[in-house]
């Protein structure tokens, strides 16, 4: 009995230990977990903001206002020129250094989702922001098979920027914009005559990209022209060649200049020796950082926008150049990366200290209506109003970089050369068929 009593004893104890040992190494799991909680994590974000000297530091405040109020994040800007950010984006990914968020363009977005490497967002953007008008737009124009990836942050539809001053000059009514096809065509030729040589009368980007094809895709629409519309293939048409015979026009006669990124036509436009200008929201906060004398009142003054005239066939076009943000499968920071991708889409801090300041439009209606202080000015007004609702996709998905270039390269060869303009569509034509059919 007492051996057996002392065996029960000795069970216990061994118990008892066993139980002290099992709690302490729950605990020990606890306060590591906790540890890990607390432990600061690093997201990369590969953006051009940072590139560019006259956003740079807005978006650098925004980044240290979002570190002060999530202490336990820190986010590593990586500054990537605009025309080299997709191609990098592509290395970073296929070598394995994914980053965690990145600005994008909406048509680069779509190329980079078709390849498989960015996060679906449809279960992640709250509700509010879905169902948003200005949110939805641009979210679903980015938007691959009828899912999400990119996430609108300043959504840039195209307007049409005129000159007053020189519309006087030329002996048209500042106060009266051209609404039609025919009134644009008319006062392209008026202005043409009565400017002086200096003075341009339109900007255009003729460069072979898909920004270049971005700008021109109104115009082409304008004109009743669609050369790739899903997989059909339209370039040699009546249409396409009525377009193509008034792009060697402004270039022959003097309107525009060749080869131009429309981006080298602000510095023209702030030195008062452009009409027209085809632009984005940022156009007035660009001019003005070229021209410190222009205040507010100087920019209205001289500067007016309105949509896009309207078309042969009645209706008012425009293309989206928005700034979508992606996140990337391989991150291993996906809630820190949404979180951080969140306040610089809505938060006041963004909306105010980047969107306003750059001079864009805020992601969503929501935030238009509730910052008007800063978003109620006449531009961003009319970018809401009248251009926002009529933008229009180009032909996206994994080919539009390639139907970019050959379109682009056509249009060079129209500009540059005095080939036939059936015999450059009858060429575009049989390549476009080609990279939409696969061949």
């Amino acid at each position: 009995m007492f051996r057996r009593k002392r065996q029960t004893i000795a069970l216990l104890a061994a118990c008892t230990v066993f139980l002290t040992f099992s709690l302490a190494g729950c605990g020990s799991q606890s306060n590591q977990s906790s540890s890990q909680g607390s432990q600061k994590e690093q997201i990369t974000f590969v953006n051009w903001a940072s590139a560019e000297e006259s956003s740079r530091p807005f978006i650098n405040q925004v980044i240290d206002d979002f570190q002060k109020q999530n202490p336990n994040i820190t986010v590593k800007s990586v500054p990537i020129a605009i025309s080299d950010i997709a191609n990098q984006l592509t290395t970073m990914t296929t070598g394995g250094s994914a980053p965690d968020v990145a600005q994008i363009n909406i048509n680069e977005g779509v190329t980079l989702a078709n390849m498989g490497i960015l996060t679906q967002t449809d279960n992640l953007v709250p509700q509010e922001y879905a169902s948003d008008p200005t949110f939805k737009k641009s979210w679903d124009l980015g938007a691959v098979n009828g899912k999400h990836y990119g996430m609108p942050w300043t959504p840039q539809p195209q307007g049409f920027y005129y000159n007053k001053t020189l519309m006087q000059q030329a002996g048209l009514d500042p106060n009266k914009p051209p609404k039609t096809w025919d009134e644009f065509m008319k006062d392209l030729d008026i202005a043409r005559q009565k400017l002086p040589k200096e003075d341009l009368i339109i900007g255009l980007d003729t460069t072979v990209r898909t920004i270049g094809l971005d700008q021109q895709w109104a115009i082409i629409r304008g004109f009743g022209a669609n050369p790739v519309d899903g997989t059909k293939v339209q370039a040699n048409t009546p249409e396409m060649t009525n377009y193509a015979t008034w792009l060697r026009k402004m270039v022959s006669g003097g309107y525009t200049l060749p080869g131009k990124k429309f981006g080298e036509f602000r510095p023209i436009a702030a030195q008062h020796h452009l009409l027209f200008m085809i632009d984005e929201p940022q156009f007035k906060g660009i001019l003005q950082s070229l021209d410190k004398n222009l205040t507010d009142d100087a920019f209205y003054k001289e500067w007016g926008v309105s949509a896009i005239p309207a078309g042969i066939d009645g209706k008012t076009y425009s293309a989206p150049d928005d700034h979508h943000l992606v996140l990337f499968k391989d991150s291993k920071h996906q809630e820190a990366a949404m979180k951080f991708a969140e306040f610089l889409i809505n938060s006041e801090q963004a909306s105010k200290g980047y969107n306003a300041k750059i001079g864009v439009l805020p992601a969503t209606k929501i935030g238009f209506d509730k910052y008007q202080d800063v978003f109620g000015d006449p531009v961003r007004k009319t970018f809401i109003n009248d251009v926002e609702p009529n933008v229009v996709s180009l032909p996206v998905g994994p080919n539009l970089p390639k139907i970019s270039t050959e379109i682009m390269t056509g249009m060079q060869q129209v500009i540059t050369t005095n080939d036939p303009i059936p015999t450059i569509l009858n060429n575009m034509q049989t390549k476009l068929e080609g990279i939409v059919n696969g061949k």
